[in-house]
């Protein structure tokens, strides 16, 4: 399981941001399947799967991050 951090968490939801909210979420985590639960500022809670955790990882890994 991948522990989900707040570079990570961030690079999850930055398409689902609306203009001018702030980027940092008020909690992540893990989830035993490989997925991440991540609370947006304005209080929607977003469900990634696996898939789409790796893909963030490889982009954060390709960005130097």
């Amino acid at each position: 399981m991948t522990d989900i951090t707040e570079s990570l968490a961030i690079e999850l939801t930055k398409n689902f941001l609306i203009n001018g909210q702030d980027e940092k979420p008020r909690w992540y985590f893990s989830k035993h399947d490989g997925g991440a639960t991540v609370k947006l500022s304005d209080k929607r809670i977003l469900h990634f799967n696996r898939v789409e955790v790796e893909h963030a990882l490889i982009m954060l890994k390709n960005n130097g991050g």
